[in-house]
């Protein structure tokens, strides 16, 4: 976990911000999502060295293309999706990653140097 990141916050800023109108297919799904989203995010940082052990920044870039890919097969495993699904997931993680984008700046989490 990030240093300072807190998932409670992360899910009560992004939760009411996604437009769950445009995500039908998984509107029962979308709390549920976007907290796996998260733990895998998590996941992805510490695998690829963006964050360390201590949660503190690693030496490595987020790649956002990477996360994404990462995230969506993560879901789509964890949660038995097929082909169609998954895509649906997809589009769901990129709006996620947008608010998660959103949230770590206005918690001061972020910087860029």
């Amino acid at each position: 976990m990030m240093n300072g990141y807190n998932k409670d916050d992360a899910l009560a800023y992004i939760l009411p911000r996604i437009d769950r109108k445009g995500h039908k297919a998984l509107s029962f799904l979308i709390d549920q999502l976007i907290a796996q989203a998260i733990d895998a995010d998590m996941a992805f940082m510490h695998e690829t060295g963006v964050l360390d052990e201590n949660g503190d920044a690693g030496d490595s870039y987020y790649d956002d293309d990477e996360a994404f890919e990462y995230i969506v097969e993560a879901l789509a495993a964890q949660n038995g999706f097929d082909p169609d699904m998954a895509v649906k997931v997809g589009s769901l993680i990129d709006d996620y990653m947008e608010l998660q984008q959103e949230y770590l700046e206005q918690a001061g989490l972020v910087d860029w140097e």
